[in-house]
């Protein structure tokens, strides 16, 4: 392949981080070219440097013979190059159409042009997806739909202003089906291959195996901000792949010790068994409907189903953050105030959503902070603030989970997401919690924190913690779970244990109810 688009001798730091190191990386016109690693590899920072959002320390970026200027957004964009962000960049209250003209509104007489920053945006997302309403409320579509219209914005060519600046030659897309169910995810799968069928370069960032075999050409591999190679993805298989990304083969995970599936497992016989979590007609208008359910100590139960058959409401439901819901939640027989995240977590309740921006983390406080929110009162001396001993926890648990920050003082938004996430798990994995609800525990984690974080999570069961784990990767949720509950529709269509373990006939469980107006929509509005 002949070189369209090359990095050469790419050194970035942030602060005291070396982010990338000596790094050189070419690609190809019309290829997919996917960049993988671990979790602060280096992959999201050189896309984000060929894209002129971070400036590089040393090195150059070179496009079909011109050189970028280092850290200009507006150079990058006249040569071609476009990034569609990880985390959604939108105003969810404005239209469509808004969204996609922020940058550039077209008016008239000083006026905004309504008819023609409809007629822009329909050229540009109806070439993705006709069926986008671009009057709607952009707040108002699924993930997918939403990140489509990101990818769109991308194509804008700028010419609104009457001056075009060059179509999109390369677009570096970050993470960009860490959200999205499987449909939804397909169907962007199906956009990238479009696009480089169109001579575009595409720069593919993503831990999902899966994905990077289905959609990529070749595949470069970082750790710990070096390159270590380039390989087409043909020559590859997972196995090989993820040695290259971690340096070592990686063990499979073993189903959990509480049903018997590890072997010489020592479990603690006076807490194990006890029940810690009950949950007794727990309903929600729309969402949810008569739910029993219970999780005993040392005991991990997985929730399966597909998207909008209420995994994530039930969750919320449990941790007191549905308004609208009635019914019991006890926790080791005590009745929580289930309309008060606070009674939950006086309960030792701990909680790891799947929207961590949103719902998990503390973007204004410290890496540190976010870790011992849950721990203050109890950490403080005389009701005061002890940072001491805050600390020495904090210190603890940055070193147990391996998160990679320059400073507890860094805030969260100075991370990958995968290490973002891992601050969010580490936040509520410790000897206080009785009950842990995790709702996609993995998502944005690369493959070999994800073995670190199957082993935690199974350690602190074999402590006695009480697990509901809400997974839509199946070998995730088969190999952690004791015992699968699988939902459809708001409600539990059936358990299964065992033998019985298995992605057929968690599938069957979750088509069971095909009642459509009884589909509750989950965060997103959208079912598969």
């Amino acid at each position: 392949m002949a070189d369209f688009l090359v990095a050469t001798n790419i050194t970035k730091r942030f602060g005291a981080t070396l982010a990338l190191d000596d790094v050189t990386v070419s690609f190809a016109r019309g290829e997919v070219h996917a960049l993988m690693g671990e979790n602060g590899a280096g992959k999201s920072t050189l896309g984000k440097v060929i894209a002129g959002l971070h400036a590089q320390d040393a090195g150059r970026v070179v496009i079909d013979g011109r050189e970028l200027n280092a850290g200009d957004l507006g150079d990058a964009f006249d040569a071609g190059v476009r990034l569609v962000h990880q985390e959604l960049a939108q105003c969810p209250n404005l239209s469509v159409a808004e969204n996609l003209c922020l940058h550039d509104t077209p008016s008239r007489m000083g006026v905004v042009d309504c008819g023609a920053m409809r007629s822009r945006a329909a050229r540009l997302v109806h070439t993705l997806d006709p069926s986008i309403d671009v009057d709607a409320p952009l707040g108002l579509l699924s993930p997918g739909r939403r990140q489509i219209c990101q990818i769109a914005a991308a194509l804008d060519d700028g010419s609104a202003g009457g001056r075009s600046r060059g179509k999109p030659r390369v677009i570096v897309f970050d993470e960009p089906t860490s959200s999205l169910s499987v449909s939804e995810a397909d169907r962007l799968i199906e956009i990238v291959r479009r696009l480089a069928a169109e001579g575009i370069t595409i720069l593919y960032v993503s831990h999902r195996m899966a994905e990077v075999f289905a959609v990529s050409d070749r595949v470069t591999v970082l750790r710990d901000g070096r390159y270590v190679a380039t390989t087409r993805t043909k020559d590859l298989d997972e196995p090989s792949l993820v040695e290259q990304m971690i340096g070592r083969k990686l063990a499979t995970p073993v189903r959990g010790a509480f049903a018997g599936g590890e072997p010489g497992a020592a479990l603690n016989t006076a807490i194990h068994g006890r029940e810690r979590l009950t949950v007794s007609g727990l309903s929600s208008p729309g969402k949810l409907e008569g739910i029993n359910l219970r999780v005993r100590a040392g005991e991990i139960v997985g929730v399966g189903g597909l998207v909008g058959s209420g995994r994530s409401e039930l969750l919320d439901a449990i941790f007191g953050l549905d308004p609208h819901a009635s019914g019991e939640v006890r926790v080791e027989g005590h009745a929580l105030d289930i309309s008060s995240p606070r009674d939950a977590i006086a309960s030792r309740v701990g909680y790891v959503p799947e929207d961590r921006r949103n719902q998990g983390l503390f973007f204004l406080l410290g890496s540190g902070e976010n870790l011992v929110v849950p721990l203050m009162d109890e950490l403080a001396v005389a009701g005061v603030r002890h940072h001491g001993h805050e600390e020495g926890v904090i210190r603890e648990k940055i070193r147990e989970f391996r998160v990679k920050v320059a400073t507890p003082a860094h805030a969260p938004g100075t991370l990958s997401g995968g290490n973002q996430q891992k601050l969010l798990i580490a936040r509520w994995l410790g000897e206080g919690t009785r009950v842990l609800l995790l709702d996609e525990p993995t998502r944005g984690i690369d493959v070999g924190t994800k073995a670190e974080v199957y082993k935690l999570v199974r350690q602190a069961a074999d402590r006695g913690l009480a697990v509901l784990l809400v997974s839509s990767e199946m070998p995730e949720l088969l190999a952690l779970s004791d015992r699968v509950l699988v939902m459809c529709a708001g409600r539990i269509t059936g358990e299964l244990r065992g033998d019985d373990m298995t992605q057929a006939n968690i599938l069957r469980l979750a088509t069971v109810d095909s009642r459509a107006e009884k589909k509750p929509g989950r965060r997103d509005g959208e079912t598969t």
